[in-house]
C-alpha cells in the first residue's frame, strides 16, 4: 500500500483531482506531483493525507510498517480527534490472527507486524492486508481492512475468512440457492461455496468506510 495507489483508488471512485484535493486539504497540485511520482516533502502533507486516510503517517509514508515487527500492548486507550475516538490495533499476518480468535476477549500483548491508529470500533478489531485483486475495483492489493470478529457476517457483508488452499480470502457473502457463497468481485475469479472447512474470521471494515 503507497500514497499513490491510495490516490488512484479515490479517483478511481469518481472522484475527480480537484474534488479529492478539496475534501483531503491540499492543493491540486499535490495531487498531480503524487500521481506523477513526486512524493510530498513537507511532513504536514503526509500528516494530511494520513488524517483522511485514518493511518498513521509513519506507516503511510513508509508504504508499510516503519517498525521491524514485534510484541504490543494492546489497551483501550483512546484520544480525541477531528475524525473521531482514535486507538491502536494490531496489524497481523495471517499466522498471528489466532491471537485475536482464540477467546472472546484480546489478549494483553499481541505479536504483530505494527500497531495503527484508527476509530474503527470492536474490541478484538485488527488489520491485515489485501494480498490480491479478486475483491478490485473496491479493495485493491497491497490496501488494509480492517476486520471485527465480533460482527457476524450477513450477505452482502465483506469477510475475511481461512481454510482455502490459496490461502486468506477477503470475499462478499453471498446466499445462493440456499447456500452461503464468498463472491469475488473481480470476474476473472470464481465463486466458492461456504463450508466447514472454512473459518471466518469477522466483518471486514475498510479504511475509512463502514461496510
Amino acid at each position: 500500500m503507497n500514497l499513490k495507489g491510495l490516490v488512484h483508488r479515490e479517483l478511481s471512485e469518481g472522484v475527480t483531482e480537484r474534488e479529492l484535493a478539496s475534501v483531503v486539504g491540499v492543493s491540486i497540485r499535490t495531487i498531480g506531483d503524487i500521481l506523477a511520482d513526486k512524493l510530498p516533502e513537507d511532513p504536514a502533507i503526509w500528516e494530511t493525507f494520513a488524517r483522511y486516510f485514518r493511518i498513521e503517517a509513519d506507516f503511510l509514508r513508509a508504504g508499510g510498517p516503519p517498525f521491524p515487527p514485534g510484541v504490543f500492548r494492546l489497551g483501550e486507550s483512546r484520544h480525541g480527534a477531528s475524525v473521531g475516538p482514535m486507538r491502536k490495533v494490531p496489524l497481523l499476518h495471517s499466522h498471528q490472527v489466532d491471537q485475536m480468535l482464540t477467546n472472546d476477549e484480546p489478549p494483553g500483548v499481541v505479536h504483530a507486524e505494527a500497531m495503527l491508529e484508527t476509530d474503527v470500533p470492536g474490541k478484538r478489531t485488527f488489520a491485515v492486508m489485501v494480498k490480491d485483486d479478486s475483491m478490485q475495483p473496491l479493495f485493491s492489493k497491497g490496501e488494509l481492512v480492517f476486520v471485527n470478529p465480533d460482527l457476524p457476517g450477513q450477505p452482502g457483508h465483506y469477510i475475511m475468512v481461512d481454510g482455502d488452499p490459496r490461502g486468506a480470502l477477503l470475499r462478499q457473502l453471498k446466499h445462493v440457492g440456499g447456500q452461503a457463497v464468498l463472491h469475488p468481485l473481480n470476474s476473472r475469479y470464481e465463486d466458492l461455496l461456504l463450508t466447514h472447512r472454512h473459518r471466518v474470521w469477522g466483518r471486514v471494515v475498510r479504511l475509512r468506510k463502514n461496510l
